[in-house]
């Protein structure tokens, strides 16, 4: 990573609910819950608490309608950070005190428009910066909204799906909390190689009921794969999006794809895992990104606000990448 440039990827954000009939917040509704978050300076600790994730920064954007946060991470099990200078002879490990973590912090900007078609789905653009994966923004994300329905009583009700009155004569109320979900955009790249490559191997991955396998109590089902036969004589010309409306048919029951290829003009083959609804990729290799370069003044590891000129440079882009 060097300072004066970063790599972002580009997510759908999705916004779900685990209770059949619940009803889906806006992302305009969360944004307050994210703002509050950080202006109360809420954490989440993960790894066994030696780890601290927080909103460390928020600027809402209503003319264009989205948000920028800055994530941060507080990791007590990282090494202390070193400077050094080998021409004068000089190296500085730079200690930290008791209950202090390396900080890294990532930016990250949310649409608050839908996607057209695409009910509940928002462009989200991820800093890549070592320590803090994307699974880790969502899983803070997730976990603030978390917080807010165990705080207040009323979040995230929505009238009873069955209908009906309270004793007091009131229309019943359910409640259910909503998680966040990313799911990397496909590549130019990974729809180029899949286009041009030789396909190897077309699977489907079924998720499987826990349950013992028979002669090893150690063992348990864990998912099934449906290996598809290939007729190579017989491609279409865009294999892409064959494929996808191959895989999107069957994704009520098969939720994951892999597609094996060797690379165009490499002798390289490669495995990918497909989201077999959406397309989008589940390894970061073929997410889709962009790199934002000459970044003036330099940018650290970290911060404590929003570095307001790296995130202009990051904007334009960023809402290219928009179908509202």
């Amino acid at each position: 990573m060097q300072n004066n440039r970063r790599r972002l990827y580009i997510y759908d954000l999705e916004i779900g609910a685990t209770k059949e009939g619940a009803s889906i917040p806006m992302m305009d509704d969360l944004v307050p819950i994210f703002e509050r978050m950080q202006r109360t300076a809420r954490t989440f600790a993960i790894r066994a608490n030696t780890a601290t994730m927080l909103v460390g920064d928020i600027n809402i954007d209503t003319d264009r309608r989205f948000i920028t946060l800055l994530v941060r991470l507080s990791d007590k099990t990282a090494p202390n950070g070193a400077t050094s200078d080998p021409a004068e002879g000089i190296f500085n490990v730079h200690a930290r005190g008791p209950n202090q973590g390396a900080d890294f912090a990532c930016h990250v900007l949310i649409s608050t428009a839908q996607e057209q078609a695409f009910p509940n789905v928002y462009t989200c653009v991820i800093e890549k910066v070592s320590g803090i994966a994307s699974s880790l923004v969502q899983r803070l994300l997730s976990k603030l909204l978390n917080f807010e329905f165990n705080d207040d009583t009323s979040s995230f009700s929505y009238p009873h799906p069955a209908g009906g009155l309270t004793r007091q004569g009131l229309s019943r109320t359910d409640r259910c909390c909503p998680h966040i979900e990313l799911r990397g955009r496909p590549s130019d790249t990974l729809i180029t190689d899949i286009n041009n490559g030789k396909i190897t191997g077309i699977s489907l991955v079924k998720a499987e009921a826990v349950a013992p396998v028979a002669g090893a109590a150690y063992l348990t089902k864990k998912e099934s794969e449906l290996r598809l036969q290939i007729n190579q004589n017989n491609l279409p010309a865009n294999l892409w999006e064959s494929l996808l409306q191959t895989f999107q048919a069957n994704s009520r029951d098969y939720g994951v794809a892999k597609v094996s290829y060797k690379i165009p003009n490499q002798n390289r083959s490669v495995t990918v895992e497909i989201d077999a609804n959406t397309g989008n990729p589940l390894e970061e290799m073929y997410v889709k990104s962009f790199d934002v370069t000459n970044i003036f003044p330099f940018l650290d590891y970290s911060s404590s606000q929003i570095v307001s000129h790296f995130r202009a440079m990051m904007i334009p882009i960023f809402l290219a990448q928009r179908t509202i």
